[in-house]
C-alpha cells in the first residue's frame, strides 16, 4: 500500500524507479484528481480531462529516469500545471506530434511558475487540492464529529450556529473544531510539504 503521507520530493525520487507501481499509484492517488478537475476547470470534457491525466502521468513517466529533484528549480505545482496546459493543447490538435513536445528535462520552471502564479483557477484548485490532501492524512486522528464540523462550517461555508443545531453541539464547539482542524493542516502540510507554500 502506498505511503499517502511520504513528502513529495522523496515521492519524487521514488518514481525514478519505472517498476515501482505503489509509488506511482502513489502519484495519481496524490495529483490526478487535481490534474482532472484543474482540466475540467479549462474546458475538457469527462473523458478528455481522464485522457489529460493519463497523459501527464506517462510523459512523467518517461521524463523520470535520471531525475534529480531540485527545489532551487522552482515549484513542482508550475511544472504540474504546465503538464496539463500542454497536454491540452495536444488534445485540441489531435494529434500528439503537432503539439509542442513537453520535455520535462528543458522545462522553464521560472516561467512556469510566473505562469502557475497569474493563474487565479490553478492557484485555488492547488490549494484546495492541498487542504483535501491534508485532511484525508489527519482524519483518522481526529473525531467524526470534529471533522464534519469542519468541512460544513468552513468547506461548505455553513453558518456556525446552524452547523452546531445539525450536529447537536454548542457554537463553541465548532469554533473549536475549526481551530484544532486548522491547526492540524497546517502542522501536516509542513510536516510533509515543507518546501510548499501552504
Amino acid at each position: 500500500m502506498p505511503d499517502k503521507n511520504s513528502t513529495r520530493p522523496t515521492l519524487l525520487l521514488r518514481l525514478r524507479c519505472r517498476t515501482d507501481q505503489l509509488s506511482w499509484q502513489e502519484f495519481h492517488e496524490r495529483y490526478g484528481e487535481l490534474l482532472y478537475r484543474y482540466a475540467r476547470l479549462r474546458g475538457a470534457p469527462p473523458v478528455d480531462a481522464e485522457d489529460i491525466v493519463q497523459e501527464v502521468e506517462m510523459y512523467l513517466f518517461k521524463a523520470m529516469e535520471g531525475f534529480e529533484y531540485d527545489a532551487a528549480k522552482g515549484r513542482f505545482r508550475a511544472y504540474l500545471r504546465s503538464a496539463v496546459m500542454h497536454a491540452m493543447a495536444r488534445k485540441v490538435k489531435k494529434q500528439a506530434r503537432q503539439g509542442e513536445v513537453f520535455d520535462p528535462q528543458v522545462f522553464d520552471y521560472m516561467t512556469a511558475a510566473k505562469e502557475a502564479d497569474q493563474d487565479e483557477r490553478w492557484e485555488r484548485e492547488w490549494r484546495l487540492h492541498r487542504l483535501r490532501w491534508a485532511l484525508r492524512a489527519i482524519a483518522p486522528e481526529v473525531e467524526p464529529v470534529t471533522l464534519e464540523a469542519f468541512r460544513l462550517h468552513v468547506l461548505t461555508g455553513q453558518p456556525v450556529n446552524e452547523t452546531a443545531g445539525q450536529l447537536g453541539i454548542s457554537t463553541a464547539s465548532v469554533y473549536q473544531a475549526k481551530s484544532r482542524i486548522l491547526r492540524r493542516i497546517k502542522q501536516k502540510l509542513d510536516t510533509l510539504d515543507p518546501d510548499e507554500d501552504v
